[in-house]
């Protein structure tokens, strides 16, 4: 089965590790870089055309689905019931990846709408990540630590469970989840200094907003509007929601004016 590898970034990367092969593990001195079965992709025209291809893989760096060139690929396989988009990294909250894994049926790329018939499924074991006891050792490794530690990468739940665990093996080391906003004086030898407090709108900030929202919103509307039995009922609902749109955009007072009156 032909096997695209279409991220130029990643071929780069590749190149790296093929002139290095002999160093890594697991190998067993065999040339994995150089199958007949896999080709490197990195004219953008060469990637278009990957899409008229009848079968085969392509591993495209999804950077959550929000960028490159992995959004023309979902554009012409989402749709296909016979496509399985396979999710091995990370999808953050409110991404396209993670609304994908969360089972939207359909999703708004590039202003198309589009149906979501793929199989999505996702694995772990390919993520090139530290996990945490891997953390923990690498942060073990550069005692004493006099300052603080910073854990600035994950969402809240992730991030708190290698904080519990370093505080565990070391109780008098500073660890500091910091939130939106914060800020931070460093001094060596000593544990960092809040200076600046978070934004008041920091949790609104993470995961979800309401642009998220609009996205499946948007994306829906054609469809439940084409649930109403005729088009002068349509019409209707369409104009409810506008009333809706333009009560909101009201002040709060005259909103509370014009409801009592």
């Amino acid at each position: 089965m032909p096997v695209s590898v279409d991220s130029p970034l990643a071929n780069r990367a590749t190149s790296v590790f093929a002139r290095h092969a002999s160093e890594l593990e697991d190998l067993g001195g065999k040339d994995v870089f150089h199958h007949p079965a896999i080709h490197y992709v990195d004219d953008a025209s060469a990637s278009m055309r990957i899409n008229n291809m009848s079968g085969g893989i392509v591993v495209a760096a999804s950077g959550m689905c929000e960028t490159g060139r992995i959004r023309h690929h979902l554009e012409h396989n989402l749709h296909r019931r016979d496509s399985t988009i396979l999710f091995v990294g990370f999808q953050a909250q409110g991404s396209l990846g993670r609304v994908l894994l969360e089972g939207a049926e359909r999703v708004r790329i590039s202003g198309t709408d589009l149906n979501v018939r793929a199989h999505v499924r996702r694995i772990d074991s390919y993520s090139a990540h530290a996990d945490q006891t891997e953390l923990l050792t690498w942060i073990t490794e550069r005692k004493p630590i006099s300052g603080s530690l910073f854990l600035t990468h994950g969402e809240p739940g992730a991030a708190a469970a290698p904080a519990e665990l370093v505080t565990e093996h070391d109780p008098s080391l500073p660890v500091i989840i910091p939130a939106i906003g914060e800020s931070y004086q460093l001094q060596s030898g000593t544990p960092a200094k809040l200076v600046g407090t978070a934004r008041s709108d920091a949790a609104q900030l993470v995961g979800r907003d309401w642009q998220n929202d609009y996205a499946d919103f948007a994306v829906g509307l054609k469809h439940q509007l084409a649930r109403i039995s005729d088009s002068e009922n349509r019409r209707r609902a369409i104009a409810a929601m506008r009333m809706v749109l333009d009560d909101y955009a009201e002040p709060r007072d005259t909103r509370q004016k014009r409801v009592r009156v």
